[in-house]
């Protein structure tokens, strides 16, 4: 066996458990989205709103934890099991430390919604979905910081099992908290929210279960340990700036998603099918880009350049391969997948969730590429000069764009996508050029660690 192949087994080896686990951990999204379907266009509109707020927090969250990826994964490169084990634990800590503010800053967001001019009807039901959601942020710090952990030492198929028993559990719930049942009267938005935090603390306790009881993993398991300053730093110095990182591409499609909902509560809702399904597709690359994370960080424990080299091109070409598929299955079953979402919509709304979901397909490629250009840089512990290129692809080009062929040239809602577009592809040609650079000047050179 080639040492191409060999590297394509051993990313999808990794990816693949981590696949289904994002899948089913995206799930719960899905479903919430489908049941305030089913109550109706202003729920689904709310919900839409609600979750795009949670989820710009929460993937800021899911970013700091993400700084533990190149640590664990380098220290398991260097067969020093007992660090992986400490590090696992200052996750935890810095998790727990970071949940409050974090907690805070989505109570928050429902209300500076309502200062950008959001519909007031609809404000009411996000309030309540964002006060009972923020309860879920601690316990899914904990999950990210116990996933890293995982897959850095070779066992996601824990996570997968994880998530898919939470996922079939979070569905019932869902069902029955918002729908009501069984002697239950239907909470709504209130009862989509504590379903997902439900899930989400059962998935933490799974994991839990797994490291304390797995026999594999043994080597790795530590006693308690309280913080430990110097390995926290480590966390942040790499988490922070993914945290931000991860946080201006979630705000811009935050962002979006609140201008669509300025233009209207219909716009808003097909807005919210394409993003959905868009998100949905996402979770492959994302998993891909932990996995490629992992495999860089590997061959830097063991200061293999030409290791380096190889995992983070292979995981790109695996990412493009399935972006071309995801983004042609996407454009041929768009529309029965926005009668899905949809069912009792009227045909405007309808074409128009249609509309956004070609679009989506168009910037797969993109979206794809730059999610697992992400996870190679992060490999190899370089997190902080990929905040720039968010910067210059959102900020500076891709939003702008788009809010100016709307809201000032009077244009169709559907350039809010193109200029995501835009800021994806501007981002995925930068991470590429910034990983070449890099093997060709410094990589063989290790992190500095305490």
């Amino acid at each position: 066996m080639t040492l191409r192949r060999q590297e394509i087994r051993g990313l999808l080896t990794l990816a693949a458990p981590l696949v289904v686990a994002q899948l089913a951990q995206m799930a719960m999204g899905v479903v919430g989205t489908m049941v305030a379907g089913q109550i109706g266009v202003r729920q689904l509109a709310a919900q839409g709103l609600g979750a795009t707020a949670f989820s710009l927090v929460l993937i800021m969250a899911f970013g700091l934890m993400a700084g533990l990826d190149p640590h664990v994964a380098c220290a398991v490169g260097e067969e020093n099991p007992q660090r992986a084990g400490r590090l696992f634990y200052q996750g935890l800590w810095t998790a727990t430390f970071c949940a409050l503010p974090l907690a805070a800053l989505i109570v928050f967001s429902g209300r500076a919604l309502r200062w950008m001019g959001q519909d007031p009807q609809l404000m009411d039901d996000v309030d309540i979905y964002l006060d009972w959601s923020a309860i879920g942020i601690l316990p899914a710090m904990w999950f990210a910081a116990s996933r890293s952990f995982l897959s850095a030492i070779g066992r996601p198929a824990i996570v997968m099992r994880a998530a898919l028993v939470a996922n079939l559990i979070h569905v019932a719930l869902c069902l029955w908290l918002a729908l009501g049942g069984f002697g239950l009267a239907p909470l709504g938005m209130k009862g989509i929210a504590l379903a997902s935090v439900l899930g989400r603390i059962l998935m933490v306790v799974l994991l839990w279960l797994g490291i304390r009881y797995d026999a594999a993993i043994a080597q790795f398991r530590s006693s308690f340990a309280w913080p430990e300053w110097p390995l926290l730093r480590t966390v942040l110095r790499s988490g922070l700036p993914l945290a931000l990182q991860f946080g201006l591409e979630a705000a811009g499609f935050a962002l979006v998603t609140f201008w669509m909902g300025l233009i209207g509560p219909e716009t808003l809702a097909a807005h919210e099918v394409a993003l959905n399904l868009a998100a949905l597709a996402f979770q492959v690359p994302l998993a891909l880009s932990t996995a490629a994370a992992m495999r860089v960080g590997y061959a830097v424990g063991r200061r293999d350049v030409a290791a380096i080299g190889r995992a983070g091109r292979t995981a790109l070409g695996v990412g493009v391969l399935y972006a071309c598929l995801s983004g042609s299955t996407m454009l041929l079953l768009r529309t029965p997948v926005a009668r899905l979402y949809l069912p009792h919509a009227d045909p405007q709304v309808l074409s128009l969730a249609c509309h956004f979901l070609g679009i989506a397909a168009a910037f797969q490629l993109a979206d794809g590429a730059q999610a697992i250009g992400f996870g190679v840089l992060r490999g190899l512990d370089d997190t902080r000069v990929p905040v720039l290129f968010n910067l210059l692809g959102f900020s500076l080009l891709g939003l702008p764009l788009g809010y100016w062929q709307v809201f000032v040239q009077r244009r169709d809602a559907d350039w809010l996508w193109w200029g995501l577009s835009l800021a994806l592809g501007v981002v995925a040609a930068s991470l590429a050029l910034r990983f070449t650079w890099l093997l060709r000047r410094w990589v063989d050179k290790s992190p500095a660690r305490p």
